[in-house]
């Protein structure tokens, strides 16, 4: 009999900014942080990782933090390992989530293991620079390749088969090590993953724009447009910087040289780019509360009652910090810059090591450098500052890692090459503008479930797969949408691509 072991890589996280992080997603981190001092310590399994792996006279090692959970396990079933990605591993995966409904139906044991340098897995003992330069998605695959190995051999597993599964960046994780681990990795299945490399990714609020008008109204994104022109014109006078301390609920006020100024303009649009990037998901299991959706945004930004476009602005921004328990916007750019300059265990919640490795490796500087978007202020020259602050990287070097891990990776052409890899994408997502999607298909059903270059759902089980990832576009989900739980509030489409997976998957099985 035929047995496979399934890897699942999954976390879709709101750390996904590659400009300054926003005090919205410097929040969130540090609520995923606060819940993870809280998680029973006794769950936690460890597993020793070298340091370099790819230096083969270092050897120091380090232990890497994973989970185990066998309630749906069988001896004859598969095993599903999840991997996380920019953040805390959360133990809450193990019993939640579209895999761990894909478990129960192939009685699968189940695995999570964390990212090097995230959560409790600390390689050093700080996050300096020098330390830093050990964090890598290149360092992360041979991490698996390392787990699927050992845990192989201590749970004698044998010659079953693995497949990887992931969300988000930990989703092209999961490609990458279908590509460069093909003798270890047998399949992957993969939600909402940022294929290429790009330092200006102006696409992002274009994608935001369009989901605003498409999901929200027709006039939402003008009045976004016109409350941030406001915005900038405010900033132009102390008077005006006054008005906007107050109207927006800054923590202090506004720096007499300027320097706060693309840093309070991106926070106020990180507000909304949030709410597009996660509108409507499942994620609420996690532990956070409420959201806000692209309707409640669209509703305020239209509500002339408020007052003028500004003033609908700061109310969004009012109901955000609410929302968030948050009393005040912390608008400073150098608080910001010593926050991510701090290279203590204790003061690194995530997002110092997440910025690095967009300047180190991948760019995605959410920048409002295009015209086909709402927002104004903060270009690619001051989200390249951060990099050269607090890592020492300059601007040529992030350029030339960006084009490295392009020519490592293969950015999208790598969707053309590998085979057993299925990609979901939401149509609201601005991360699809970074991954793989086909959209020129015609029929009814293809218009909403796309399928990637020469697959077909009707191919026989026992063919030998051709090369090319079998894609799912479903235009009315936003980021990650199908790995959450399953909801009787899911989209027609999102069932149906839910089904449409395990499909696949259960052919790659038989």
């Amino acid at each position: 009999m035929k047995v496979l072991v399934l890897v699942v890589l999954v976390t879709c996280l709101a750390w996904d900014s590659g400009y300054c992080l926003s005090q919205l997603r410097l929040r969130r981190f540090k609520l995923e942080m606060e819940e993870m001092r809280k998680q029973d310590p006794t769950s936690d399994l460890w597993i020793e990782q070298r340091l370099d792996n790819f230096h083969s006279t270092d050897y120091r090692t380090w232990q890497q933090r994973y989970f185990m959970a066998n309630e749906y396990d069988s001896p004859s079933g598969p095993v599903f390992l999840q991997i996380g990605g920019e953040g805390p591993a959360n133990p809450i995966w193990m019993s939640e989530g579209h895999w761990i409904e894909m478990a129960q139906t192939v009685n699968a044991l189940c695995f999570m293991i964390e990212h090097r340098f995230y959560g409790k897995s600390h390689p050093t003992e700080d996050v300096s620079s020098s330390n830093l330069s050990y964090l890598s998605s290149e360092q992360a695959l041979a991490d698996i390749a390392n787990f699927i190995v050992n845990i192989k051999e201590k749970h004698n597993l044998g010659n079953r088969k693995w497949i990887v599964f992931g969300g988000s960046y930990s989703g092209a994780l999961a490609i990458w090590a279908r590509l460069k681990y093909p003798h270890l990795v047998f399949g992957a299945e993969s939600a909402s993953a940022p294929l290429h490399a790009l330092v200006d990714f102006t696409g992002y609020l274009e994608v935001a724009q369009d989901s605003l008008t498409t999901m929200g109204s027709g006039t939402c994104a003008d009045n976004l447009s016109r409350a941030s022109a406001l915005v900038a014109s405010h900033l132009k006078s102390d008077a005006g910087r006054k008005v906007l301390a107050s109207s927006f609920r800054l923590c202090k006020a506004l720096s007499d040289d300027g320097s706060d100024d693309s840093y309070l303009q991106e926070s106020l649009a990180g507000n909304v780019m949030d709410v597009v990037q996660y509108n409507r998901d499942n994620r609420h299991f996690e532990g956070g509360g409420k959201s806000l959706t692209i309707k409640d945004v669209c509703r305020i930004m239209d509500d002339v009652t408020i007052g003028d476009e500004m003033k609908r602005y700061a109310e969004l921004n009012s109901r955000t910090l609410d929302m968030s328990g948050s009393p005040c916007l912390d608008a400073s750019y150098e608080k910001y810059l010593e926050d991510m300059s701090n290279t203590s265990w204790t003061s690194a919640i995530g997002g110092r090591q997440w910025v690095y490795q967009t300047c180190s490796e991948f760019g995605w500087y959410q920048t409002s450098d295009s015209p086909h978007q709402p927002f104004v202020g903060f270009g690619l020259k001051h989200a390249l500052h951060q990099c050269q602050v607090a890592y020492g990287i300059s601007q040529e070097h992030v350029q030339e890692a960006v084009k490295r891990s392009n020519e490592n990776y293969g950015g999208r052409s790598v969707a053309e090459v590998v085979s057993r890899v299925t990609l979901y994408n939401g149509g609201i997502d601005p991360w699809s503008n970074v991954s793989y999607v086909v959209r020129d298909l015609q029929s009814p059903r293809e218009q909403q479930i796309r399928f990637g270059p020469i697959l077909s759902m009707q191919k026989k089980v026992n063919r030998k797969e051709p090369p090319g990832i079998l894609t799912f576009f479903v235009p009315d989900t936003a980021h990650c949408a199908i790995m959450y739980p399953s909801s009787q509030n899911d989209s027609l489409f999102l069932k149906e691509a839910r089904k449409d997976v395990q499909t696949a998957l259960l052919s790659w099985l038989a």
